[in-house]
């Protein structure tokens, strides 16, 4: 994508009027179901329902916590040196870094949870007169809003949720986008050492759910551009803990700068005001049907699309993470 021009865009106010929300880990019913696509018995875990895989997740339009699950401290191995097929470089070597407690996302951040924080900003009167792209008040694009594959639209001088793409997940926000929406619901982006740790735990599988090879009822892989599904549609394919689509429907960003392995957070890769392509994890809805195969689907793989940390991409969305306290 062209990156847009400054005069195509929307500058924003700081952030006003703004609800913050509570950080605790809360599982909150209801749920949405698109039309299009169904969901099945959860994964389980000891932190989610097993008897509803979607149960807590917030109705569009709602202003309910988004439940996250807690991934213990410790040990993890990342990186590898093995592979579906002869492992890419940057994954290699594979290396032990150690994690605090920190809890992540369950599910994807949708399109309806995204428009919810692009309402919370300070739009000034008349300033939304068309489907815009959306700028913080550093002047820092957040939301490609121009670009056809995006899913959120104006109403009424409010953002809503394209119309049947309400939980799906959010694509075209920026690397920007997806850092200060997790800082809106006091949170944070994932570094991708954590990223890596929930999705392989502490026994290094090869995918989210084990080292069984992607199926359609695990991942949504090799679809058409942006044919993403509802978050949680695939509950198959969740981790043992229950976080779900951390393989297929969109790439996710994470804190972490691009860098070579090994990981290491004092090197300057989380520096948060740094520029550069920041790495994104977990494969999406379309790569793999463009001569990628099933190898990015990989949790450990790093290599993807075009990830260029100023732009929205329809492949790419996010979620977010927290540090926890021991006795969380």
């Amino acid at each position: 994508m062209v990156r847009p021009s400054l005069g195509s865009r929307v500058r924003l106010g700081r952030l006003v009027g703004v609800v913050v929300m509570s950080a605790a880990l809360v599982f909150a019913p209801g749920c949405r179901s698109d039309p299009t696509e169904t969901s099945g018995p959860s994964a389980g875990s000891a932190e989610t329902d097993a008897s509803d895989s979607r149960g807590d997740m917030p109705q569009p339009g709602a202003s309910q916590p988004t439940p996250m699950i807690r991934v213990a401290g410790g040990d993890y191995v990342i990186g590898s040196d093995r592979g579906v097929s002869p492992t890419p470089a940057d994954e290699r070597p594979a290396h032990t870094v150690s994690l605090k407690p920190f809890a992540i996302d369950k599910y994807e951040v949708t399109n309806a949870q995204f428009a919810r924080f692009l309402n919370a900003l300070a739009v000034g009167p008349g300033e939304t007169g068309g489907n815009m792209n959306i700028e913080n008040d550093r002047g820092e694009l957040i939301y490609e809003g121009t670009d056809d594959d995006a899913y959120i639209d104006l109403a009424n001088g409010r953002f809503v949720a394209t119309a049947r793409f309400e939980d799906h997940p959010a694509n075209e926000v920026t690397w920007y986008g997806g850092r200060d929406y997790c800082a809106w619901r006091e949170a944070r982006l994932p570094t991708e050492a954590e990223w890596e740790a929930a999705a392989r735990g502490f026994g290094r599988r090869t995918y989210p759910w084990g080292d069984e090879p992607p199926t359609e009822e695990r991942a949504r892989f090799g679809a058409g551009w942006n044919e993403t599904a509802p978050v949680g549609s695939r509950p198959a394919g969740a981790t043992p803990d229950g976080i779900q689509d951390m393989a297929g429907n969109v790439s996710e960003w994470t804190s972490t700068l691009y860098r070579p392995y090994p990981y290491d957070a004092s090197d300057g890769r989380e520096d948060l005001t740094a520029e550069g392509e920041r790495v994104t994890r977990g494969g999406n809805h379309d790569y793999s049907s463009a001569g990628g195969g099933t190898e990015p689907l990989v949790s450990a793989a790093r290599t993807g699309f075009s990830r260029d940390f100023y732009e929205g991409h329809h492949q790419i969305g996010f979620r977010c993470a927290r540090p926890v306290e021991a006795g969380d």
